[in-house]
């Protein structure tokens, strides 16, 4: 029984599918009527070709009779080859012919035609099957009043013809008919499978649309020119949505207001630590236990900002508005001065290799600043030696490139993607670190509709990131 499983788990499969379904509602009924219409039009085939065959045998019997005469007892004939003409055919079918009285005396033609035994009326006939040498044959029994007969004297003329002409006249009136049935059903799955695409062409594009939503966006789907058979869907969705939106917003205030709450805490707990360091009455070990309760409360700081910034931009994915350009140029040259002082702090060189000063992207000046903030910040934090960190700003057609190159200890290339992942740390044992700096990256980057990428630098040494913004929007 195990084997039969997956066919029928396909077959499941398949019939989810509302293309499949309809498609089955519809062919299988096809093929029932095809099948039903073939066995009439079969039955219809058979009786057209036994009628053909019982006029061309009742013409022949007819014939036949007419040259029939009779005087005192005494019968003549001269059989006409018109008779036998009118049966003739490409298959050679035998034709046999026999007269008899009505008492059963052979009067003509072949004593193997056995006499008809039933009663006829006069000038009536009756058709029957028989066999004859070994092959069936259809014949006729023709009732005939002989008009030459003084005493209204009465002979059956029998006349039998083999069935191989009205069996291929019948399978070729069925042929005929099943060819025509099959053009009408190959029109009419055709037009079929044009009519599925154009009535579920409403349910991919609805797809499609979804597909190409941002991830998190909780806008209202449109049900204007939805077809009504989705606007329940469409229905259920934008209430979910909204229900969703006032959940998330509600979780977003708890969690942005108790990060405001934290960063008032901390920077009081900062404030009476920078005041405790000052005063004259400690010693030096609690002086070195303060600056280090001092630099965790900044550490803790900068990760709530981060964890804020990363509110905000979710926040900036749901309701995304038009943005005015903002020169990037500036904001490098701001950041790479702010960064400065923790630069020689750490022996490292900022440097600028090239700055297009035309450079203008459509997104907030403080979302460009947390970008390049972040960049830099992290090529510093990161790097274990006294080294070069350099930034470069170019335009290139419809695309403007900034770099970040540092020569530190790099990113190994299977950890590349595995940073944009918040709070991973490729170094867990570098203290300066959060996790969060290259996340916060990536979300910027999406919300501006920008690409962001990891290399080597130079000899395969440190790292590269470039950031590409869209231009000529």
């Amino acid at each position: 029984m195990r084997p039969i499983e997956p066919v029928h788990l396909r077959l499941h499969l398949r019939l989810r599918s509302l293309k499949s379904r309809l498609a089955a509602w519809v062919i299988l009924p096809s093929l029932m009527i095809f099948a039903i219409d073939l066995a009439v039009s079969y039955r219809g085939s058979e009786q057209i070709a036994t009628l053909v065959q019982q006029q061309l045998l009742h013409g022949a019997a007819a014939m036949i009779s007419e040259h029939l005469t009779a005087s005192e007892g005494a019968y003549e004939i001269s059989v006409p080859p018109a008779a036998f003409e009118l049966l003739r055919n490409d298959f050679r079918d035998r034709v046999y012919y026999a007269i008899y009285t009505p008492d059963g005396r052979l009067v003509a033609g072949d004593g193997q035609l056995p006499p008809y035994a039933g009663e006829i009326g006069s000038e009536s006939e009756t058709f029957f099957l028989t066999r004859l040498r070994d092959e069936a044959v259809r014949t006729i029994a023709y009732a005939y009043v002989i008009p030459s007969s003084p005493q209204g004297e009465s002979v059956i003329t029998q006349v039998a013809q083999t069935l191989r002409y009205h069996e291929q006249f019948r399978d070729e009136l069925l042929s005929s008919t099943i060819r025509r049935h099959l053009y009408l059903l190959a029109v009419t799955f055709f037009f079929l499978a044009i009519a599925f695409r154009w009535m579920l062409k409403p349910l991919v594009e609805f797809s499609d649309t979804l597909k190409a939503r941002q991830p998190g966006s909780l806008e209202k789907l449109d049900e204007n020119d939805a077809p009504s058979e989705l606007e329940p869907v469409i229905h259920a969705l934008n209430n979910y949505a909204q229900r969703l939106n006032h959940t998330l917003q509600s979780y977003e205030k708890f969690v942005a207001d108790t990060a405001h709450h934290l960063r008032n805490s901390f920077a009081v707990i900062g404030s009476q630590v920078n005041f405790a360091r000052r005063s004259a009455g400690v010693d030096p070990a609690q002086r070195e236990v303060l600056a280090a309760i001092q630099k965790t409360l900044g550490k803790c700081t900068r990760v709530i900002n981060q964890l804020l910034m990363l509110a905000s931009l979710d926040q900036r994915k749901k309701a995304a508005a038009p943005t005015r350009k903002t020169p990037l140029a500036a904001v490098v040259a701001s950041v790479i001065e702010e960064l400065a002082p923790l630069g020689l702090q750490k022996d490292i060189e900022l440097g600028v290799e090239s700055l297009d000063e035309n450079v203008s992207v459509a997104a907030p000046e403080r979302l460009l600043r947390e970008l390049l903030t972040n960049l830099v910040g992290n090529a510093i934090l990161h790097m274990n030696k006294a080294g070069h960190v350099s930034v470069s700003l170019v335009s290139s057609g419809r695309e403007a490139t900034l770099t970040v190159a540092d020569d530190g200890i790099g990113i190994p290339e299977a950890l590349r993607e595995k940073v944009f992942e918040r709070f991973f740390r490729v170094d867990e044992s570098n203290p300066d670190g959060s996790g969060l700096g290259m996340a916060i990256v990536k979300e910027i980057c999406d919300s501006i509709e920008a690409r962001v990428t990891l290399s080597s630098s130079a000899e395969n040494r440190g790292l590269r990131v470039e950031v590409r913004f869209p231009q000529g929007r």
